[in-house]
């Protein structure tokens, strides 16, 4: 007995079960630092799965997105090691190399002046999601993935990249109950992801659509646990976690929707 999946959720469902094996193996081996990665190997499977192969070359811009968050959960399997001045290397690394690899992997320095803008802005983007913000949980990241998928449907974006984004959300959700989503190798490669999944469109099309569907996560992780600050005494802080996020990415999400038709 089989069970078909729609093609947009096989990513989705294979981060689940990977995520959800790691850790639970880590929980079961009372080993927490097994967990760690949990989320980015989910993660990394997932994206892995859409296309059904890790590239190496970043000819397409789909086909780059595998191996970046490969980079993301190297980089962060650097950065969980104990000396914090790794700490800090493994996520300039990581942010470096997939900025790079993420505007084409130029090698010859002709090139490399021509995709410096793409770099630089790719670089900037990760490198804002991943300061450390402790009101900015793994709600404010679901939410964000959540945001990035409903967008990238609303604008209709030609090619996989909805389902990446749904990848990414069944890793969050798997690694939920386990709290792994917070450890550097996981945290490195969701963030790297979910840049990358957000630019592609733009950097393909750049359709005023594209660019409303890429505001959604980083409006979601920035301006979310601000708007859960203030509405915390009325909703609670739990709830406010959700709510805060979701309300600040509703209105790119909804201008995906509307700039699309």
């Amino acid at each position: 007995m089989t069970v078909d999946l729609p093609a947009e959720w096989r990513g989705f469902a294979v981060a689940c079960v990977v995520t959800l094996v790691v850790a639970g193996a880590a929980r079961l081996a009372r080993r927490a630092r097994w967990g760690g990665p949990a989320v980015g190997l989910g993660l990394v499977t997932g994206f892995a799965a859409v296309l059904g192969v890790i590239s190496a070359s970043p000819r397409h811009l789909a086909e780059r997105l595998p191996a970046l968050v490969l980079i993301g959960l190297l980089a962060g399997l650097l950065a969980s090691l104990p000396r914090p001045v790794l700490r800090v290397f493994g996520s300039a690394v990581g942010v470096v190399a997939g900025a790079w690899w993420m505007a084409g992997a130029p090698l010859h320095p002709p090139d490399l002046m021509r995709a410096a803008p793409q770099t630089l802005a790719l670089a900037v983007a990760m490198t804002l999601l991943l300061l450390p913000r402790r009101d900015a949980g793994a709600p404010a990241l679901i939410i964000g993935w959540a945001a990035l998928a409903a967008s990238l449907m609303a604008a209709a974006a030609p090619g996989p990249y909805a389902a990446f984004a749904l990848a990414g959300m069944g890793a969050l959700l798997a690694g939920g109950a386990f709290g792994a989503a917070s450890a550097p190798a996981s945290r490195l490669p969701l963030v790297l992801g979910l840049v990358g999944v957000a630019a592609v469109p733009v950097m393909a099309r750049a359709a005023a659509a594209d660019v409303a569907a890429a505001a959604a996560p980083g409006l979601a992780l920035l301006a979310g646990p601000l708007l859960a600050g203030r509405i915390a005494g009325r909703a609670g802080p739990r709830l406010a976690a959700w709510l805060g996020p979701a309300v600040a990415a509703a209105p790119a999400v909804a201008a995906a929707f509307l700039l699309a038709r």
